[in-house]
Order: structure tokens, then sequence, then C-alpha cells
């Protein structure tokens, strides 16, 4: 029927706090993506895109991405934020006891 929405059970609704939450989070984490494939010295960021990133990336278990990144910003932000230093020396600590998997072939 032309003209009809349908709504879909994975479109946000506006309205739920938990819908505004998710698509925010999603934005965090696309503005983290760009600071991963990004080089060299991290100099303009958003703290709170980093702190998403490197919480799902925790969760991902991707200890080597924490680190990557944290290695590419000042060290003054990371001393001045509790969260970002904690998910940086607890990754350190894991990346270094995870082996790392060479070629196969």
């Amino acid at each position: 029927m032309v003209g009809t929405f349908s709504f879909d059970k994975n479109m946000p609704d506006p309205a739920r706090q938990g819908d505004l939450e998710k698509l925010r989070e999603r934005s965090l984490l696309r503005e983290f993506q760009e600071y991963v494939q990004g080089k060299g010295r991290l100099r303009v960021f958003r703290t709170e895109a980093v702190r998403a990133g490197f919480k799902h990336a925790w969760h991902e278990r991707n200890y080597r991405l924490i680190v990557k990144v944290a290695e590419r910003m000042p060290a003054s932000v990371l001393q001045e934020d509790a969260s970002l230093l904690m998910y940086y020396d607890n990754a350190l600590m894991r990346a270094e006891q995870e082996p790392v998997q060479g070629r196969l072939f």
C-alpha cells in the first residue's frame, strides 16, 4: 500500500529514554571508529566518545585496540580521567598476557 509506514521493531523510538541512549552510544562509537582509523597523535577528540569506545572494546575483549588508542592520546588526559586510566591499565595487563597468534600458512 502506497504511503503506509511499517514500524520496525529495531527502529529506535525517540520518545523512549533507552532508545535515545542507544542512539547516543551508536553515534559515540562511530566517532571512536574515526579515532581508531586515524594516524598520529590524537589532539582533538571527545572524551565521552573514547570512554564509549573503550567500554565497547572491553566488552569485545579487544584489549589491543584500547592500548593502541590510549597510546595516541596525551598522557595528561588519561591521568585526569579515572575510567579511561582504568580501562588502559587493565587492557595493558591483559594484552601482555594474551597470546599473539601467528600466521598459519
